[in-house]
């Protein structure tokens, strides 16, 4: 197939999904404002021009040059299917741009950023997008009922979850059960730093953890606006020995970074649309605490693959890692089961594959 993917070719999301289809043998071009390479994929830059101007007109002008450039490179290279990524932004272009067959996938923030509640001009998008896409999937079940409300009409909607691949994330030796107790125990946080995925609970917890376990290591990684606020947090409860801010880390270097975590945590306290980060910390044989939100439950099984808490709740975090710090059995069993799981459900090659064959109907059925 001639496959056009509309989304941003800097992100590693857009990469693989786009590079996926490449090497399955497919003509795949990307439709992007940012441009990168891709291994195998032809990349087309389309320009928005002033967008981030305080002046309206000339944002709308900027809109109007980017659409017109995404029509007139469309009627070019006349693919048999476009696959657009995330409703607001690449769907709602997509579905301007008059071109057909569209399949449009939400992955989170599109959708769950707001519950699905948001603003009327949102909604509006949401709805103009959805529409007129002549398939939608979704990354979760949970995300479906928000879409469809979003849309405000039932939709045939497909599940094609965004997987892992178990030979990038593999499970590293773990230290022996009978290291000492000041021996460093690693928890790790992989995501922005952002209000809504509960990083200061996860400091919290650390101050209730560090005198019963000397040897407690908390590693963030991600970037984002909570980062001051967690640093003078650190300060305050004495624990700047105990917690490493990594910045944003490449995703190709997430599996080794994994690889050097004892438990993985994941303390969002709002909806989640699905919960990538903690398939891949299962797939690297990691056990997993975490809060049941959005879509978290449908990458976990409380007490077989996960330690599952209440969100906004450091008490249980710290109650959780203390029960994982002192039993090396359980965490071994924790991530055994982990990995299974995923291999079980959650295998990207097979996502690949649901998401060729929802490309493969739609472009043959529009014929």
């Amino acid at each position: 197939m001639k496959i056009c993917v509309m989304g941003n070719a800097r992100s590693a999301h857009t990469q693989r999904w786009a590079a996926a289809y490449a090497e399955r043998g497919h003509d795949v071009h990307v439709l992007s404002i940012r441009t990168a390479e891709i291994p195998g994929v032809t990349v087309h830059p389309v320009h928005v021009g002033t967008a981030n101007s305080g002046f309206a007109p000339a944002v709308l002008l900027s809109y109007l040059r980017l659409l017109f450039s995404i029509r007139r490179r469309l009627r070019r290279l006349t693919p048999e299917v476009v696959h657009a990524h995330y409703s607001v932004t690449h769907g709602v272009i997509a579905a301007a741009s008059g071109f057909h067959p569209v399949v449009l996938s939400v992955w989170g923030t599109d959708v769950v950023a707001l519950g699905g509640l948001a603003g009327p001009t949102y909604r509006l998008l949401n709805r103009y997008a959805l529409r007129r896409a002549d398939r939608v999937t979704s990354t979760s079940a949970f995300m479906m009922p928000l879409v469809e409300n979003l849309a405000g009409r039932p939709l045939t909607i497909e599940q094609v979850p965004f997987g892992v691949e178990l030979d990038v994330f593999t499970p590293a030796d773990r230290p022996a059960d009978d290291r000492p107790a000041d021996d460093p125990f690693t928890v790790g946080y992989v995501k922005h730093l952002k209000p809504r995925y509960g990083p200061t609970n996860l400091i919290e917890a650390a101050g209730l953890l560090v005198e019963e376990i000397p040897g407690l290591r908390v590693v963030l990684a991600g970037d984002g606006e909570l980062l001051p606020d967690l640093r003078r947090q650190v300060t305050g409860l004495g624990l700047e020995g105990h917690v490493e801010f990594l910045g944003r880390v490449p995703h190709d270097q997430v599996p080794d970074l994994m690889n050097s975590f004892d438990v993985f945590v994941n303390p969002s306290v709002v909806p989640e649309s699905f919960g990538v980060a903690i398939l891949e910390a299962s797939a690297a044989g990691l056990p997993v605490v975490a809060t049941a939100v959005g879509g978290v439950p449908e990458v976990t099984i409380d007490e077989t693959t996960a330690l599952m808490i209440e969100p906004g709740r450091p008490d249980q975090l710290a109650s959780a890692l203390r029960r994982l710090h002192a039993d090396p059995g359980l965490r071994a069993r924790l991530g055994a089961a982990g990995r299974s799981f995923v291999a079980e459900r959650y295998q990207w090659h097979d996502n690949v594959s649901q998401m060729e064959r929802v490309l493969a109907t739609v472009a043959r059925t529009s014929q």
